[in-house]
């Protein structure tokens, strides 16, 4: 007598092709499952709005202080007189769908007030060691690396949002190609000063917190269906 089942269907990780024999025995004589993984994509983008874990902004001129002068709901980056600002962000992509493909990933922040004239260029380099936004300081600044690192010349006007692609810093942190300890965002080349103050995730109105905006395509969904061959004494 030959069975065929099958069961509910139930999602696996990165199975597509795999087969597990299994031995069952009962009232009958030895027999062999055969689970056949077969592979079905959805093909439908999603969104999802992460934001940041931890942020800080540190200065030159004030070498020993978290977020100088503005305090905690405020990020700095750029030049401001003689002082350079930089501010450090991080965000846990952990609510990222296991086997997704990233396809776009959209770093916004709202700019409360620009100060000074456009010069030079806005600068996103990938840190490389662990900090914390309530210790962090330019004496005590992590490390950070410029391969990689993106720039842009489109600084943004006070009351607006900025927006910048930072896709591949992201995938390479999804896919572990590297560690993710977040952004340092600089400046360089400003003349005078070019200084933007942002509203920090510390800001009372959630609507104008920094985020990441990511599309990406959900993991293939796999299914699973048994055959049993059964040989009855």
């Amino acid at each position: 007598m030959t069975i065929k089942s099958s069961p509910e269907n139930r999602s696996y990780s990165h199975a597509k092709g795999r087969k597990w024999r299994i031995a069952v025995r009962g009232s009958a004589a030895l027999s062999v499952l055969v689970l056949v993984v077969t592979g079905v994509q959805s093909g439908i983008a999603d969104e999802l709005v992460i934001e940041p874990s931890q942020d800080a902004f540190i200065c030159d001129c004030m070498p020993s202080t978290t977020n100088p002068m503005l305090g905690a709901q405020y990020l700095a980056q750029g030049r401001y007189s003689a002082c350079h600002n930089r501010t450090f962000i991080q965000w846990d992509l952990s609510s990222i769908p296991e086997g997704s493909t990233i396809e776009e990933v959209e770093f916004r922040i709202y700019c409360s007030a620009f100060y000074g004239s456009v010069s030079g260029q806005m600068a996103y380099y990938r840190v490389t060691e662990t900090w914390s936004e309530t210790t962090v300081t330019y004496n005590n600044m992590p490390s950070y690396t410029t391969e990689g690192a993106l720039f842009t010349s489109n600084w943004p006007s006070s009351a607006s949002w900025h927006s910048i692609l930072i896709t591949d810093f992201v995938i390479d942190w999804f896919d572990g190609t590297t560690d993710n300890y977040g952004l340092m965002c600089h400046s360089q080349g400003c003349t005078g000063t070019c200084d933007c103050a942002f509203y920090s995730s510390n800001v009372g109105n959630p609507a104008y917190r920094p985020r990441l905006v990511i599309t990406y395509t959900p993991g293939t969904a796999l299914e699973a269906t048994t055959w049993a061959d059964v040989k009855v004494n």
